[in-house]
């Protein structure tokens, strides 16, 4: 009778409580029952959002679910013992709308505590650790969003629906299903060291299941642990490539505001402060949220931050992180235990679906202030040899949690769906605008890239153009690719052909040849060294050509490429072309007298780049290069020599180029970020002037073919102020656009033996000892994908071209732009 009172005068209740919309796990929910005598029996989730709750005989009919930035939830007891009460909470935003309104004698006790955990941030930070490493799981789960009631109506829902059930039953009664498409798992290990500042990560074992995936290994080098770290110690974190200020900023005072929730909250036998933090500005890259913080040290213990909703951010709707931190033995500094992330993508347009990604990585077997040999940081990423078994003892054994029933029905729900052939077509249509490229069926070719389909311009006309490329089906080391195209004003055929072979993918070793037939544009004859942007090449096939003087050529070019080291790139180059202009060219060479009206050159050109940070992603299924830049903000440095030959396959001239490049972003926090090209060239050798370094490519106000040098200096700086100050103004605000300025410099000058001295036939083309100089501003993120940007010719702005028409000074640049 004893055992029996006793069981009976407790209830025992668990379950999971998760985000009605999203479906992620919500830590730290306080759960309780109200029991006689105005009082509570509460429990907390813990960071997998479980809880037990043992509730008195004597507490009331109903359960409750209360957290910070959500709507207090209330359901019945069921009546049986033990119960299972799982609870979907909706969000509430108006924690950022409250406005606390104290005297001014008032003194803030949540400041003593900030103040405090700033004063201990060198002690506690994992920076000024001399190194770690630890065992990582993670774990990420792709969704689809927003199934509207539209939407089950398309040909692609109508072969789901009959799982929308099942999506029902996994996000709980209150919740609102979604489809999954994508879900893995990986194991690695990761070093870090601190000076000098190197990480390495070995992929140990990787399993996932998706929509569209064909390399598991890929993927699992994207997805892994070390792409999603994050120190809150640091000023600012660093979020889809953007800073976000820290809720521990040494400048917390002037950016957030805080309120004391709780002072004395005991976890495991330690006493925590809860603070509660929100921005001062709603619409700075900010966080709201709540943070646990020691009683001893001050130190980080637990934090659960969201990115404020109408943050100055495009299409990511959400973005969640709630972190919990343990503390190694051996040091006062604390390091990442669980991480999960959340991020929801559904601000293109609200009849759209969305995409939903949530991340979940636990480490384990945490070692600190350790010496590595320098080996273990000679490759930023590896991947063990058997990396891609299919063994389902090793993820029993090495998961920190067994999967829960939810978790195994969304592995089999996306085998069920990624084999319907409605969804396997949709995937094939997506990689398309993505790569460029289609790929019909099961082909072993794709064809494109659909952006050179079409063009029209003054010379050639209307120009349909058919190209393609081999794909991995063919063959995963040689690349067959080329195209044709027809000017039906012209009625010209124009084609290429090209060979590529790849040797070796560690260290990435290619080479290739290829053979061109078309039009070329002295004005754009430049020593490029931006990345190649099908966008921009395909646009400058349109419009005027005859201004920016065209030309017929024919292009044998041959190279090899390899990586000399993990962060240096070298590559060697031959090229022989031809140039028979489409206007008036006449070249008298100084050095032998003789005529051209057309030329030829054959030439060598030596590279190396050099690009600290960098990330090579190992890949056995994918014919081509990926790198990552890991989101450093380290310089990338080129240098390039180009030598060369008259006689040799009929080249005309002898010559030398020398030219070197620095291009650089920076992350300036609330000042947003820089971005700069620095550019610097020298050509010792007499040749005609589309051999030499045509400028107007980025001086959007210079014409074309106005300016030309033999030596030069070149500075293009944008600086992206993001929010900075349309965060003020209320209209610009609401419609979440941001401000650019521009600098572009230019000082060079052209010798004599390449016409740098003044002629009365002609407006000299040499800059003369003064700087040319355009400066502008704009803005971008109009419409979410348009950039105005409006320019200003500071010098040469009475230079008159050969007509005697003086430059506008001014100029609007529209672009399309992608950017968070």
């Amino acid at each position: 009778m004893t055992v029996s009172s006793a069981a009976q005068s407790v209830k025992n209740i668990s379950g999971k409580i998760t985000d009605s919309e999203t479906g992620e796990p919500l830590p730290y929910v306080t759960v309780f029952v109200k029991v006689p005598g105005h009082s509570h029996k509460a429990a907390s989730t813990d960071f997998s959002g479980i809880y037990h709750l043992a509730a008195p005989a004597a507490a009331g009919d109903s359960i409750f679910a209360t957290y910070v930035g959500y709507k207090t939830t209330q359901k019945l007891l069921p009546k049986a013992n033990p119960a299972t009460v799982d609870f979907q909470l909706a969000s509430d935003n108006k924690m950022l709308a409250q406005v606390n309104i104290t005297p001014k004698s008032y003194v803030n006790p949540a400041w003593e505590i900030m103040a405090n955990v700033v004063k201990h941030k060198a002690e506690n930070d994992p920076d000024k650790l001399k190194s770690y490493q630890y065992e990582s799981y993670s774990r990420l789960e792709l969704s689809v969003t927003n199934i509207s009631d539209k939407m089950k109506k398309r040909k692609l829902m109508r072969q789901i629906l009959p799982l929308m059930d099942s999506l029902q039953k996994i996000a709980g009664e209150d919740g609102t299903p979604v489809l999954p498409v994508f879900m893995s798992e990986t194991v690695s290990d990761y070093y870090h060291q601190t000076n000098p500042d190197q990480k390495a990560e070995v992929v140990k074992r990787t399993k996932m299941s998706g929509v569209g995936i064909e390399d598991e290994t890929l993927i699992s080098q994207i997805v892994g642990s070390s792409l999603q770290q994050y120190n809150f110690y640091r000023n600012y974190i660093r979020l889809a490539n953007k800073d976000f200020m820290s809720p521990i900023t040494d400048s917390w005072k002037m950016l957030y505001n805080y309120d004391l929730a709780e002072r004395d909250v005991k976890i495991d036998g330690k006493d925590y402060y809860r603070l509660e933090f929100k921005p001062k500005r709603s619409h700075d890259l900010s966080f709201v949220g709540t943070m646990w913080i020691s009683h001893d040290n001050y130190a980080l213990y637990r934090m659960d931050v969201s990115v404020t909703p109408d943050a100055n951010l495009d299409f990511l709707n959400k973005i969640r992180i709630q972190e919990q931190m343990t503390q190694p033995e051996g040091t006062s500094s604390w390091l990442p235990e669980k991480t999960r992330i959340t991020v929801h993508v559904s601000n293109i347009n609200p009849k759209w679906s969305g995409f939903l990604g949530k991340f979940y990585i636990s480490n384990k077997n945490i070692v600190v202030n350790k010496i590595y040999p320098p080996e273990v940081f000679k490759e930023p990423l590896t991947m063990a040899n058997d990396v891609t078994n299919k063994d389902e003892s090793y993820w029993t054994t090495n998961r920190p949690e067994p999967l829960t029933d939810v978790d195994k029905k969304v592995y089999k729900m996306i085998d069920t769906v990624k084999n319907l052939p409605i969804v396997r077509t949709y995937a094939d249509i997506a990689a398309m605008l993505i790569n460029g490229y289609y790929r019909p069926g099961n082909s072993k070719f794709s064809f494109g890239p659909y952006l050179y389909t079409y063009s029209y311009n003054d010379v050639q006309g209307s120009v349909l153009r058919l190209g393609g490329i081999s794909n991995r089906y063919f063959s995963e080391n040689l690349i067959l690719g080329g195209y044709v195209a027809y000017g039906f004003r012209d009625r010209k055929w124009n084609f290429n052909g090209s060979v590529d072979y790849i040797f070796s993918r560690k260290p990435w070793t290619e080479a290739g040849i290829s053979f061109t037939r078309d039009l070329g544009q002295t004005g754009y004859q430049f020593e490029n060294f931006s990345k190649s942007n099908n966008i921009f090449k395909a646009s400058i096939r349109n419009g005027n050509l005859l201004r920016r003087g065209p030309f017929q050529q024919n292009e044998l070019r041959a190279y090899v490429q390899t990586d000399v080291a993990p962060n240096l790139t070298a590559k060697l180059t031959t090229d022989r072309r031809t140039f028979d202009p489409l206007y008036n060219f006449d070249y008298i060479s100084p050095i032998d007298g003789l005529h051209y009206r057309n030329y030829q050159v054959a030439e060598a050109i030596t590279e190396l780049q050099w690009q600290p940070g960098r990330r090579l992603l190992q890949s056995a299924q994918v014919n081509k290069r990926i790198a990552l830049g890991g989101g450093t903000d380290n310089p990338v440095i080129t240098i390039r020599y180009t030598h060369g030959f008259k006689g040799v396959t009929g080249g005309d001239f002898d010559y030398d180029k020398i030219a070197a490049n620095i291009t650089q972003k920076i992350h300036m926090g609330i000042f947003g970020k820089g971005e700069y090209s620095l550019t610097g060239g020298y050509i010792p050798s007499s040749l005609p002037s589309p051999m030499l370094e045509n400028h107007r490519y980025n001086f959007n106000t210079m014409r074309f073919l106005e300016y030309v040098s033999d030596r030069y200096v070149a500075l293009n700086y944008t600086q992206h102020m993001e929010g900075l100050i349309t965060n003020s103004i209320p209209l610009l605000r609401s419609l979440n656009v941001r401000t650019v300025a521009d600098l572009n410099v230019l000082d060079g000058s052209l010798s004599d033996a390449n016409g740098g001295r003044p002629s009365n036939r002609r407006p000299t083309r040499n800059l003369e000892g003064t700087p040319y100089v355009e400066l502008g501003y704009g803005l971008e993120n109009i419409f979410k994908f348009l950039r105005v940007d409006f320019l200003h010719r500071v010098t040469h702005r009475d230079h008159v071209d050969e007509a005697g028409v003086p430059p506008s000074n001014f100029a609007t640049r529209v672009t399309l732009q992608f950017r968070l």
